[in-house]
């Protein structure tokens, strides 16, 4: 029988990592030695987010109080760093200098906050970030140019080159979602007007839902919502899902426009890979099929004559949290 101290060691290590969304926050409690390979998630906790509001620091806290909780009923260890992946401009101090689809964190000091409530070293980084080191880690440790791209409320993107993340003079690198497509489009939260994500996020795919409405051409989607200005993304993913042909139609044109930036970024930096996460990575298998095709039909020079990879994020929509594990183990490794 072997000794407390021997069952004492036996007890879980483990790291949290968060995913901070403009709608959702997931957090995830991994193992600490996680670092030796891809993470898999020990428990989840997924709440809501307003990251409108101030209180969405505490609302991140909360989650991971949630864990930290259900850690000590099991009888683990508690978790001894906590990384995040937050949406916009990061600073190397891990404060959020710009972000328009998170707006209540911008300016806070988050990592600081952090620390100071749950004793241990904390870490912060682009949400896209996160994404590109989760699917390096799990599909090409020695890839040395990957792009990442994530598709939830917003897109960012994150970029591994020669082996390393590309931060950019200010650590502001990655914002594809940015890029203007349109400079008579739609109003962007950023300031800009037609930026990519206005037409390839979630919220764009929503927002092209109720164009569709509007002409008469997607009649279930109004009925599915109640009313035309309430059709979101999640009831075109839902009802496309069940077959339905004006769902159908509406995410193959989102797909088009995914495809647009993407082949713009391909001629632009040249990728072995590319992954798609974010939330909209749990449609991944169906929209990385529209892209290939897409790529192939519209942008032969972004497909041709490349030995390119077009992937979905591990772990689908948990990638982002799971990346920000990873940075966590990292940080105390």
């Amino acid at each position: 029988m072997g000794s407390p101290e021997d069952a004492h060691d036996r007890r879980t290590r483990s790291v949290i990592g968060v995913d901070v969304g403009g709608t959702k926050t997931l957090a995830v409690r991994v193992p600490f030695d996680s670092g030796s390979g891809t993470p898999v998630a020990l428990d989840r906790e997924r709440v809501g987010s307003d990251a409108l509001a101030d209180s969405a620091i505490e609302q991140i806290e909360r989650s991971i109080q949630a864990l930290i909780d259900r850690c000590a009923q099991v009888g683990d260890l508690p978790p001894e760093a906590i990384g995040l992946g937050m949406a916009g401009f990061i600073s190397r101090e891990g404060i959020a200098i710009s972000s328009p689809n998170t707006p209540g964190l911008v300016g806070v000091d988050v990592p600081g906050r952090l620390r100071s409530r749950f004793g241990v070293p904390v870490v912060v980084d682009n949400d896209a970030n996160c994404v590109a080191i989760a699917a390096r880690r799990e599909f090409a440790p020695e890839v040395e140019t990957m792009l990442a791209v994530t598709l939830g409320t917003g897109i960012g993107g994150g970029i591994i080159t020669g082996g390393r993340l590309l931060r950019g003079a200010n650590g502001f690198a990655g914002e594809p979602g940015h890029m203007v497509i349109d400079p008579d489009g739609p109003q962007c939260p950023c300031g800009q007007r037609g930026c990519w994500e206005r037409y390839a996020s979630g919220s764009g795919l929503g927002w092209l839902a109720r164009n569709a409405a509007a002409a008469g051409h997607a009649d279930s989607l109004i009925a599915a919502a109640g009313t035309l200005e309430q059709i979101s993304g999640e009831h075109v993913t839902d009802l496309m899902e069940h077959g339905d042909p004006a769902a159908t139609a509406v995410f193959g044109e989102f797909a088009g426009y995914v495809t647009l930036g993407i082949a713009n970024l391909i001629m632009l930096l040249d990728p072995e890979v590319v992954v798609i996460g974010g939330g909209l990575a749990a449609e991944g298998e169906v929209l990385s099929a529209l892209v290939r095709t897409d790529l192939e039909r519209r942008f032969p020079a972004a497909s041709r004559h490349r030995h390119l990879t077009l992937l979905v994020a591990p772990e689908g929509p948990e990638a982002g949290a799971l990346g920000a594990a990873i940075l966590a183990v990292d940080a105390i490794s």
